[in-house]
């Protein structure tokens, strides 16, 4: 149903860690459904979208079933992940920009005005069953979220009933991403020709520190 026709990959998802530091990362007790939500919700980047006017909280599933695309795509059912919440933003691109470290992204890339619905931003849970290396997210693993993130946010703007192709998929692994931590993910449109968007990514820690970019090319086809 979905193809990548081309994938570009840039740094690892082990760019920066020693070897001490992988033999010490694996051996924490997994916490359980209950204890991630209510930590995720108790975090301040949650609450602050929870009570942003800019934003509101969307079904992930629903959402992507709108467009036919199978409601696993985040890896959260066959590896027991726990489902990631999502927060769709406005037309307003002010609000998404504000949120965005604009230092770090060309003029001509930040969240287009000209769409309903120009941001999602979703938090997820990084547990050990997406792991590579001990306590570091396997890099296909990261591809995977950002695709899916990516492809959210041209769902939202798409016409009921179409489907969204990824063309291209290009990622920049900036830093790793350690298991066991929630990781903000904001996912934007910046262009549309016709039947194509162009969509961006950031992958931030909770300290802001953008972890992963990148950049897709997404067709909408009809059904």
């Amino acid at each position: 149903m979905l193809s990548v026709h081309r994938i570009l990959l840039r740094g690892s998802a082990l760019s920066g860690v020693s070897k001490p530091t992988r033999r010490m990362l694996s051996s924490k007790p997994q916490k359980s459904e209950v204890d991630i939500i209510r930590e995720r919700t108790s975090l301040p980047a949650f609450q602050e979208l929870l009570l942003n006017p800019a934003t509101k909280p969307i079904d992930i599933i629903a959402e992507l079933e709108k467009s036919t695309i199978y409601d696993n795509h985040f890896g959260f059912k066959d590896i027991s992940r726990v489902m990631p919440f999502a927060f769709s933003w406005d037309g307003s691109t002010d609000a998404c920009i504000e949120q965005l470290n604009t230092s770090k992204i060309p003029k001509e890339r930040l969240p287009g005005s000209h769409f309903s619905t120009p941001m999602v931003t979703v938090f997820d849970y990084i547990n050990e069953n997406v792991c590579g290396h001990p306590g570091l997210i396997h890099g296909g693993m990261t591809a995977t979220i950002a695709h899916t993130t990516m492809m959210l946010a041209a769902v939202l703007n798409a016409r009921k009933g179409a489907r969204i192709v990824s063309k291209s998929l290009n990622m920049d692994y900036r830093k790793p991403i350690y298991t066991e931590n929630f990781v903000k993910v904001h996912a934007w449109l910046y262009e549309r020709e016709e039947e194509n968007f162009k969509a961006a990514l950031h992958i931030y820690s909770l300290k802001d520190e953008i972890l992963v970019e990148a950049t897709s090319n997404l067709a909408v086809e009809s059904l």
